[in-house]
């Protein structure tokens, strides 16, 4: 069974589902989900990440109107 399908079943079971305690444990284990995107990133792109934020602590970085003003042109339609 896909990822889709099997969220399709899951969805129609907790709409059909009268028992308020599964419901309640179903946004329990949402709820308590820490699981956290950028744990989940390649190596590769959490070095990126984190040089960048090393390099805007450090005052290396652009402002965002900064960059906007270099780059408008070509975000004009």
């Amino acid at each position: 069974m896909s990822i889709a399908s099997l969220k399709v079943d899951l969805v129609k079971k907790i709409l059909e589902t009268k028992n308020t305690a599964v419901i309640n444990h179903i946004k329990a284990v949402f709820d308590n989900d820490s699981s956290d995107w950028y744990d989940e990133l390649p190596t590769k792109i959490k070095k990126s990440v984190d040089k960048g934020l090393m390099e805007s602590a450090n005052g290396e970085g652009r402002s965002h109107a900064t960059v906007m003003k270099n780059y408008s042109k070509w975000l004009k339609k």
